[in-house]
């Protein structure tokens, strides 16, 4: 059986249901109209996987024919379900609307793996964690269109995610802050509204989530407001990437800076139905070096740091909401948790695949409650995401959240550097944190990879995913160092070192990545004819990703052929190279447009057209 997350328990019996062109889809007339929705998510599948439709029809005569039928059980735990199937129907039982829905997704599943006939069983599930989250960052580059978002919301629903969290510096369009995201393409606020109220059908909470004490480049760099930020701004400075990963923290000995950011807070929060808002407080890596540091040295940077957090969570308590904030700084000296409101939730990120529990053992000794664990997709900073890594890192992660019998697990996707990489290879590393946070058997790498390839992608050879895997672990040159060097070349071309790209001694080995990234490719076109047309889409953009993987390398091992004199493996003409690697990014940007707005696309034009220029340069 395919199915993800791993149900409870499982009875199979013998025989078969067979569904057909006269089985109907009856919803019980007592329940609400969410449940012609879950109906409808059953009647699409149907038709999208066997071809026929099938009819929907309210009642209030429960399994007196043949069918599939929809209803409550009104008891158990929350999201708690029963799916039944004998010879004659299949009946799901919620013990809430979103228990049902989740009998419905499971029974998608069901008639993916097994078509027409479903074999008898009955499945009683509901989820070891209470909280499943995921976060999408949708402000350091690239900004999905709704329709995209709405597929996120989607295939969150799908593995029985109910929190989703879209992470946000500058990239909503805030009414004073024309001069921070004129250079982008904002999410509006009829966005945001037609978003929050399509997942709250799924039983999705769309959390809030704004940067409110570091991570605000944009915000802080502008002419409007660089006077709030902790280190003096020159704002003739060009923009850097990797600049923005780094500083811009709020000065908080100024008290327009908290004016500034609880009016932030408040016009955003203002859009969703959440009762949650997560003001992040992550990185303040600035705090006490500039015009706070006379505050710091004689409070201790901690003290000043709490303090500051403490007052955002208190704003955000008297709007009636409920904080979230990133526990990075906290878990350096946990006790001082213990200044912030109890009904706050501690987020505790860790991204190593050599999970440790050191930090969630840390602030589950102060006795705080209230606390999610957050491992991340491993997609930032590479065109292709490591699912290996991601799979330990998520597994790992989950294993300490029941061990801590933790309120939550949000799962992370980050955007360093521009986003480089397809949002829809996150989904392998989405469905890993939906599984292992839902149940508590942490399936084997092989096992879930097999799982996604049917489920997800229609492969039920289920070997898709570990190709996808082989991919990732192949990578040439990381992204992070690429953009690293181009802008320390522009800072200052004497001290910047091509070992950040790509050392002599990688340079000697890269064509051997370049040649099973090429095999890998391969195995991609073999099968690809019989894939359904979601899965062709993923494929060759995992196809086009991994041969910008290997213009990384060549362009690599070619800028040290040309620093040294010494002919590489994978050396290329330089004019032959750049006109690839242009190529190869217009391919890139049709990519980009299918999920996402025009956002900071131009920023990675700069970046590929800088190394392109450089390749004609030293011709």
């Amino acid at each position: 059986m395919f199915v993800l997350p791993q149900p409870r328990e499982v009875k199979l019996g013998e025989g078969n249901f067979s569904l057909n062109q006269s089985v109907h889809i009856y919803v019980d007339c007592t329940l609400g109209q969410n449940a012609n929705v879950y109906a409808g998510l059953l009647k699409d599948e149907i038709k999208n996987t066997l071809g026929f439709e099938t009819d929907i029809i309210r009642t209030n005569k429960i399994g007196e024919c043949a069918g599939i039928y929809l209803s409550l059980t009104g008891e158990g735990e929350p999201e708690a379900y029963v799916l039944s199937v004998d010879g004659q129907s299949a009946e799901l039982k919620g013990a809430d609307e979103a228990g049902l829905l989740y009998a419905v997704q499971t029974l998608r599943q069901l008639i993916r793996e097994y078509g027409a006939k479903l074999p008898v069983m009955e499945i009683t599930d509901q989820p070891a964690i209470p909280n499943r989250g995921f976060n999408h960052d949708v402000t350091r580059g690239r900004i999905p269109t709704l329709e995209q978002l709405k597929k996120l919301a989607d295939t969150c629903s799908f593995y029985k995610i109910n929190q989703l969290q879209l992470n946000v510096e500058h990239s909503y369009l805030f009414q004073n802050e024309s001069e921070v995201w004129r250079g982008s393409t904002p999410l509006t606020a009829e966005e945001i509204m037609e978003l929050d109220s399509y997942c709250r059908t799924l039983h999705i909470d769309l959390v809030p989530t704004l940067a409110s004490f570091g991570h605000l480049y944009e915000l802080l760099r502008s002419r409007t407001y660089s006077r709030l930020c902790e280190l003096n701004v020159d704002v003739n400075e060009p923009f850097s990437l990797t600049a923005r990963m780094g500083h811009h923290t709020v000065d908080v000995t100024n008290p327009d800076s908290f004016t500034l950011i609880a009016s932030r807070i408040r016009e955003y929060m203002n859009l969703f139905s959440s009762r949650y808002f997560n003001i992040c407080a992550d990185e303040t890596f600035d705090l006490g070096k500039g015009k706070s540091k006379e505050k710091v040295e004689k409070e201790g940077v901690k003290n000043v740091y709490i303090d500051f957090l403490k007052k955002l969570c208190d704003y955000v308590i008297a709007c009636g909401k409920i904080p979230m904030y990133w526990g990075d700084i906290i878990v350096e000296k946990p006790e001082i948790i213990k200044v912030l409101p109890e009904q706050g939730i501690c987020l505790n990120w860790e991204y190593s695949p050599e999970v440790k529990e050191d930090n969630l053992k840390k602030l589950s000794g102060t006795g705080v409650k209230n606390i999610f664990v957050c491992p991340g997709v491993q997609g930032w900073n590479h065109m292709i995401n490591r699912h290996a890594d991601a799979y330990r890192n998520i597994s790992g992660m989950c294993i300490n959240a029941h061990k801590y019998q933790v309120k939550g697990v949000l799962n992370t996707d980050w955007g360093d550097l521009g986003h480089i990489g397809h949002p829809e290879f996150s989904t392998v590393g989405l469905i890993y944190g939906a599984a292992f946070s839902w149940s508590d058997e942490i399936l084997s790498e092989e096992e879930c990879n097999r799982r996604i390839s049917a489920i997800q992608y229609g492969d039920f050879s289920g070997t898709l995913v570990d190709i996808f895997r082989d991919l990732g672990d192949n990578e040439c040159v990381n992204w992070w160092h690429f953009v690293q060097y181009k802008e320390e070349m522009q800072k200052d071309a004497r001290t910047a070192n091509l070992d950040i790209v790509m050392s002599a001694e990688k340079a000697e080995i890269i064509h051997k990545n370049i040649a099973k990234t090429d095999e890998l490719i391969a195995k991609l076109y073999v099968n690809l004819h019989k894939l359904p047309a979601y899965a062709k889409q993923v494929v060759n953009a995992y196809i086009l990703m991994a041969e910008g993987q290997k213009l990384l390398g060549h362009i690599g091992a070619t800028l040290r052929s040309c620093e040294s004199g010494k002919k590489y493996p994978s050396t290329m003409d330089n004019c032959t190279l750049a006109v690839a690697w242009e190529k190869w990014f217009m391919k890139y940007k049709e990519l980009w447009r299918t999920t996402s707005k025009e956002s900071e696309l131009y920023r990675l034009s700069e970046v590929v057209f800088w190394y392109a220029d450089r390749l004609r340069d030293l011709q």
